[in-house]
């Protein structure tokens, strides 16, 4: 690194024009969002007119990474695009293809999720794909004398770990994304989804550090995780006035909620709702006495820096741009991580 961390955005194509320049100068890498992984094919039709923003982040930034993301989301089209040897191919033949046209710096390959499918073959597919990703990539660097970036998006928890081979590929990654949150998620009790830690009564152990530690306790070096911070919040409804709403089953299912745009202005400082912050778990939440709300604020995004920092870790990323457009948290991950 030529910074002491990496300090890394994800964008979708819509999102390129919320970037400002300032914003360009600070960041290490954008990963643009998604490009349609399906039939073998990479497809960014759906935000070209969008991609040339690119040249103006470039012209304001020449040392920013811009990295085409692939797949992400509920897209499942990795499974099919690497079910054979020719399927595969076609599928590098085609993101490369997408990486030359618009001068990406790299790949960030996120798929959602190797065996989530329940096709166990996919582990080794999901191997395979990397290396040829990161052959292919050589093959550039060599030609056009500049570094290409390769990155993944990662879960946390054990089952991600098993589902991959993370010892084979660590090698070929430059650094992966750790998706701290979504952790509390659809049917599961209303809870923190992107926490530091985890409270010893919560039904669920995951967090932060225990996504960092099951991925170094397995071997990935800690100067390739960079830890997740989201803009976004989940959000439960139908919650029973038990425990200020924490950790208790609502009616429906912790969908996404706001984001922190609209919780900076609004849900912080209306509609009767009240901010809690966990001590133990690093981690803030919004309860009005009958929805739940929990995401990231200043605090929990600094903390969550210092901890980058304290153990060594590759930086920050997080999810998604435009979520923020107070541009409070980037900043705070900008100032935590630099200054």
């Amino acid at each position: 690194m030529t910074t002491p961390y990496y300090f890394v955005g994800y964008s979708t194509g819509r999102s390129l024009p919320d970037i400002t320049l300032g914003q360009a100068k600070k960041l290490t890498h954008l990963n643009v969002a998604f490009g349609v992984v399906n039939d073998s094919h990479v497809s960014v039709e759906h935000m070209r007119d969008y991609l040339r923003h690119l040249k103006r982040l470039r012209e304001c930034n020449p040392e920013l990474n811009i990295l085409l993301s692939t797949g992400g989301g509920n897209q499942h089209g990795h499974s099919a695009s690497t079910a054979t040897d020719e399927a595969m191919e076609e599928l590098i033949k085609s993101t490369i293809a997408v990486v030359k046209e618009f001068d990406f710096d790299g790949i960030d390959c996120d798929w959602e999720f190797p065996c989530y499918t329940g096709i166990m073959e996919e582990k080794y597919r999901h191997t395979q794909l990397i290396k040829r990703y990161r052959e292919e990539l050589n093959k550039l660097e060599k030609k056009n004398g500049k570094k290409y970036w390769l990155t993944i998006a990662a879960a946390t928890g054990q089952w991600y770990i098993d589902s991959t081979e993370l010892d084979l590929i660590q090698d070929d990654l430059d650094f992966l994304n750790l998706m701290t949150y979504d952790m509390r998620f659809n049917d599961q009790p209303t809870g923190h989804h992107t926490n530091l830690y985890e409270p010893a009564e919560a039904p669920f152990p995951l967090s932060v550090d225990t996504g960092v530690k099951l991925l170094t306790d397995f071997g990935m070096p800690a100067n390739k995780i960079v830890v997740g911070a989201a803009f976004y919040s989940r959000k439960w409804e139908g919650v029973p006035k038990v425990n200020n709403g924490l950790n208790v089953q609502a009616e429906t299912p912790g969908g996404f909620g706001p984001d922190y745009t609209a919780i900076h202005h609004i849900y912080e400082k209306q509609l009767g709702f009240i901010k809690f912050w966990d001590d133990q778990a690093k981690a803030p939440w919004l309860f009005n006495g009958d929805t739940f709300i929990s995401y990231d604020d200043p605090e929990s995004i600094r903390l969550k820096c210092e901890y980058v920092k304290e153990h060594r870790l590759g930086g920050m990323m997080y999810w998604e741009h435009s979520c923020d457009r107070t541009g409070i948290l980037f900043n705070t991950i900008y100032e935590t991580l630099f200054k």
